[in-house]
């Protein structure tokens, strides 16, 4: 092929213009708009919420607590309870029932675990109220940040 007819053979369109110094004709995008025509609304079922186009909106505020400790007192009053029943019942078992007692071993265990239980309520109950009375001297201030998501 000689320079002659590759001046007159056509150039594909994908690979551009002959000349490279030649400017190539600016091309309207698909979807442009004329600019002598009117703005139209848009369609309502194209828009989309305010609240789905931004984010989640945080407020936070700052606060000044007091911080106070706490005791227990129902687990205090159980494990006392536990605690004296399990001793009782032990310690009865270290004495023998003598042979013509009117109660059996079992009895004696159970009564003496029913005692204990009572007294180790007790014991748990005054070593929370003392516990108490100590957690309630340590009081310290804090700084609370509270967050509200919307």
């Amino acid at each position: 092929m000689n320079n002659e007819e590759a001046a007159q053979t056509p150039a594909p369109e994908s690979m551009g213009p002959a000349n490279p110094h030649e400017a190539a004709e600016p091309v309207a995008p698909a979807d442009a708009v004329p600019a002598d025509a009117a703005p139209t609304a848009p369609d309502p079922s194209d828009t989309v919420p305010a609240d789905a186009e931004r984010g989640p909106v945080i407020e936070a505020a700052e606060r000044e607590v007091t911080l106070q400790r706490s005791v227990r007192y129902g687990r205090l009053l159980i494990g006392g309870a536990v605690l004296g029943a399990v001793v009782a019942a032990i310690a009865s078992l270290l004495f023998p029932v003598e042979e013509g007692a009117e109660y059996t071993m079992a009895q004696a265990v159970g009564f003496f675990a029913v005692l204990g239980a009572a007294i180790g309520l007790c014991i748990g109950g005054v070593v929370a109220l003392v516990l108490g009375l100590v957690a309630r001297r340590q009081r310290g201030v804090g700084i609370a940040v509270q967050s509200d998501v919307r």
